[in-house]
């Protein structure tokens, strides 16, 4: 898998000020089987947006996209936000996309704003996978 992007283990200061300890990756593996997989974890927020997006575009070759939220401890509405258009711009190329492993904190952003009944979610990512390219 290509890491998209890590933060660094411990904060530091300089003089453009502190930078935060890692919160957050994102990886993102080439599609096997005509599956992507896309593995997210830690803290998302407004500040993973970009690299999310990038990591979450139409995959070549890919079908589906699996997202692996198995280790996500915090996702924001602007996480939430890009997931949904990824999910609308992915299946206008006719790729689907489905979250696995949809962690109590995810799900309850999804619960809260009734935006679970949009997504394809799986209990995990081998389980998607599996569905998916058979």
């Amino acid at each position: 898998m290509d890491e998209l992007h890590l933060r660094e283990d411990a904060p530091t200061v300089d003089s453009s000020g502190i930078r935060p300890p890692r919160a957050y990756a994102i990886e993102a593996g080439a599609p096997l089987g005509g599956v992507a997989v896309v593995r997210l974890a830690g803290e998302l927020d407004m500040a993973a947006t970009e690299a999310l997006r990038a990591a979450l575009g139409a995959p070549p070759g890919a079908g589906a996209m699996v997202v692996d939220l198995a280790e996500v401890t915090f996702i924001d509405s602007a996480v939430l936000k890009e997931l949904l258009r990824a999910r609308d711009e992915l299946a206008a190329d006719d790729v689907l996309l489905v979250l696995a492993e949809v962690a109590g904190p995810v799900r309850r952003l999804l619960d809260l704003t009734r935006t679970a009944e949009l997504f394809d979610i799986e209990p995990d990512a081998a389980a998607a996978v599996t569905r998916l390219s058979g």
